[in-house]
């Protein structure tokens, strides 16, 4: 009897355990979490310290650099310096299956085990505004020490600081000034805070919301400055309000 209640238990245990190896596999070889593994991935190369090009990507790994280094020097010229460049890895592919899977221009921060962020950036959009644009996101990201405190980040205020360094003229000041017949039709910040209203819509709809938040932060940092932003971001790791910071005269 003993025995088989031991087959029994033996049995549902190996289940479980296939069943949580399923997972796994299903994420990280199908999911976006499948970056998680490209360090480990025989069809990556590390080409600098945290960044990775799956091996025979049409660009060189000198080309990607020369854009790194472009992008790093205009966010370090914004921040002042760079804190977290061990806090991120980056990823870059011209492989569209992978792509898909990783996100062609996206940035994601991952708490376990450690705080970090992952930028995939594919061949297409890999130029100097992008990467910044992406670098920023976890600079940013790495001032704001817990997931709690970032995730008490509004989005249009994320995508605000990152495109402070994004000089695509789509969203410059003049096409601001254009586009909102100068405020008058800018989208109210209070309806860009969470993900799911600044992600909505089609792209135009998406690309409106990012000149807006631009244009919001600017103004900010025209009355205030990046340090000021900096200690905004300390003051909310000791929990407080974002917005009473943020709104404060």
């Amino acid at each position: 009897m003993k025995t088989k209640r031991r087959k029994i238990v033996l049995t549902v245990l190996l289940s479980l355990l296939l069943i949580l190896l399923a997972v796994a596999v299903y994420f990280f070889q199908f999911q976006g979490e499948y970056r998680l593994t490209v360090p480990y991935r025989p069809n990556f190369q590390e080409i600098a310290p945290h960044i990775y090009m799956n091996k025979g990507n049409a660009m060189s790994a000198e080309e990607a650099l020369a854009v790194f280094e472009e992008a790093k020097a205009r966010d370090t010229a914004f921040f002042g310096e760079m804190q977290g460049l061990d806090d991120f890895t980056l990823i870059i592919c011209d492989d569209a299956e992978i792509s898909r899977k990783i996100g062609e221009k996206d940035t994601n921060t991952y708490l376990f085990p450690q705080k970090k962020d992952w930028i995939c950036i594919s061949n297409e959009w890999f130029n100097v505004d992008v990467v910044a644009h992406e670098l920023t996101h976890a600079e940013l990201h790495s001032h704001f020490t817990s997931g709690d405190a970032q995730r008490r980040l509004p989005s249009w205020f994320d995508e605000g600081v990152a495109t402070q360094n994004d000089y695509r003229e789509q969203y410059s000041y003049e096409n601001w000034v254009e586009q909102t017949d100068n405020g008058r039709n800018a989208v109210a910040i209070e309806d860009m805070d969470t993900p799911a209203e600044f992600y909505a819509g089609e792209a135009e709809d998406r690309r409106f919301r990012y000149l807006c938040a631009k244009h919001e932060v600017a103004v900010w940092l025209e009355a205030h400055s990046v340090q000021e932003l900096l200690e905004l971001a300390d003051k909310v790791n000791a929990g407080e309000d974002f917005d009473t910071l943020y709104f404060a005269e």
